[in-house]
């Protein structure tokens, strides 16, 4: 929904969701390795970064994540979008949210 988030280093991201999709959980570190992760396999990344709830609209989302540090985005979510095999290769170590 909307239009895809760009990041301080000008990588382009996939639009915020309106999907079904399967949540999974991980620490920030673990979120970080599955954005690396999924950034090498050129899957399309949806991040969700702590500071986008401090905000009441998407054009300031855009720019609180926009200032964030591109390659240690303080992440609390990330949705990964591709070939099931690509996504459990990104998402390896994260377990499903309880």
């Amino acid at each position: 929904m909307g239009e895809p988030y760009v990041d301080a280093k000008g990588r382009r991201y996939g639009n915020m969701l309106g999907q079904p999709m399967m949540v999974f959980e991980g620490d920030v570190t673990e979120l970080q390795a599955a954005h690396r992760k999924g950034l090498e396999r050129e899957l399309t990344i949806i991040p969700y970064v702590h500071a986008m709830f401090s905000t009441g609209n998407d054009e300031a989302n855009r720019r609180v994540f926009m200032e964030e540090d591109a390659d240690s985005l303080n992440l609390v979510g990330l949705a990964v979008r591709g070939s099931k095999k690509a996504v459990d290769k990104a998402i390896k170590g994260l377990s499903l949210h309880a």
